[in-house]
This record gives C-alpha cells, structure tokens and sequence, in this order.
C-alpha cells in the first residue's frame, strides 16, 4: 500500500490536488505504523553496527535511513504547501520555495525506493509466497502494551527530529524570488511569482487522466530501473544470515496462524 501510494503521489494530476492530500496524509500515517511494528529492527541494527561492530548490516541501516528523511522531507514540505487539507495560504515566492523543497525530496526518493526494493526482494518474494500458499496474513498484537507505547514513542521523537531539520534545511535553502517565465509571445524573462501560484488551479482539483498517465507511467518506469541497478548491477542483498532469520520468522508466524482458532 505505501509502495503503490507514493507511485500514485508522484503524479498528483492523476489523482487531483484534492485525493493527492490525503492520499499523502495516509502514507504518513502507514509510515509511522510501519516504523512501530518494524523498530526492534531499526534498535537491532544499530546496537549491531555501534556495540558489535557488524559491518553487514551496514547498507541497508544507511538505506533506510536515506528513505525515511527524504520521504518525510517530501510529506512534510507536501504539508507546507497543502491547499486543501491544511491551507497555509504561502506568499507565492515561499510557496516555489517549499515546493522546490518538496519536487527535489520526492524525486529522491524515487530512486531510493527502488534501491529498497532492491535491497528487499528476497523478503518481499518469500512474504507474497507464503502469503498466496496460506491465505492467511501475518497477525500482529496491537495490545497498548508498554514495548508498544515504547517503539511509538521512539518513533514520535525521530519524526519531531526529522521535521525540525526539514525547516532548518528550508531555511539553508534559496528562496524563489523570482521565477523564469514564457510569454505568448515566445519570449522569456524573470519576473516575479504569480500571485495565484499557491491558490487551487482551475482544472487541478479533478482527476486529469489524459496528463497523470504519463508522468505515472515514467515515474513507474524510473522506479523500476533504479531496482533492476540496484539487484542487478549493485548487488544489493540482504545478509544471508538475515535473510534466513526472516524465512524462520514468516515460517514461524504461519505455523502460530494454523494453530491459532479461526474466529
């Protein structure tokens, strides 16, 4: 769901401005529940890395890392300049600021992604294999129990810390001015922004099928060739060892799922 919400997200016209909100709004939230069920990971990794000096998990901890901040730096500026959801009403010349931001940090992390991708297909292959042969998703214990509030509030502070970076990055960053613009005359200049630019365009609100499909479609294709250089041609795997601990744990719930009482 997050991996076909962000590809939906990198061409907002398919979807309007409207449904492009709130489709980022849940990617944020899938995010966070995301990082609250994944975070002994996230601890084991790094108590790995810094107290027992393993080397191999050292890729895809870095990974990871570059694809949480570049996709949060892309949802959090995307909340900056919402025009629907949280209408901020920017000055136009901070609107182009934010929205640069925003155009750099998702472009990012496309091709990030399609490292992830890469990095994880042996997972990702396992899990929808076992999950077509058992019908029968993995269950988690969503219990308000204390390892619960714990990761949820590690994963609270990590993305408070990310926002505070993401506006002082803002702030490092150029500010727009002006802007070059084409004239219907063929001639261009710079000039200052358009005082409308940060207002809902006509036309922008409503799915445009005919303008989305391209630009899903590229950004689909881009994603694809940034995960075949990845498996192909950088070699991203995961640690066997890991990789075999994570078939013993799919294995594992699948056999706790048939012994569990179906309800």
């Amino acid at each position: 769901m997050m991996f076909v919400s962000f590809t939906v997200l990198m061409s907002w016209r398919l979807s309007g401005v409207i449904a492009h909100e709130w489709i980022g709004l849940s990617l944020m939230a899938m995010i966070l529940t995301h990082l609250v069920v994944h975070w002994t990971w996230v601890e084991g990794s790094v108590s790995r890395l810094t107290r027992q000096r393993q080397r191999s998990g050292t890729i895809p901890l870095l990974l990871n890392t570059t694809l949480f901040f570049s996709m949060g730096t892309a949802l959090v500026s995307g909340v900056v300049i919402s025009k629907v959801v949280f209408p901020n009403h920017l000055l136009p010349g901070d609107y182009l600021h934010w929205h640069s931001l925003h155009e750099g940090a998702s472009t990012i992390t496309l091709f990030v992604l399609g490292l992830h991708v890469a990095l994880n297909w042996d997972r990702i292959r396992n899990s929808f294999r076992r999950f077509l042969e058992t019908r029968r998703a993995q269950r988690y214990d969503w219990r308000l129990s204390s390892d619960v509030l714990r990761r949820s509030a590690w994963v609270l502070g990590v993305s408070a810390v990310l926002v505070i970076g993401v506006f002082a990055a803002a702030r490092i960053i150029p500010s727009h001015a002006q802007v070059l613009m084409t004239f219907p005359d063929g001639h261009t200049a710079l000039v200052g922004p358009p005082p409308d630019i940060a207002r809902i365009q006509r036309g922008s609100i409503m799915p445009n099928v005919a303008m989305g499909v391209p630009k899903f479609f590229l950004s689909s294709v881009m994603l694809i060739i940034a995960a075949v250089v990845g498996r192909r041609v950088l070699r991203l795997r995961l640690a066997p060892r890991q990789t075999k601990r994570n078939v013993e744990r799919v294995l594992a719930s699948v056999a706790a799922a048939k012994r569990a009482p179906r309800s």
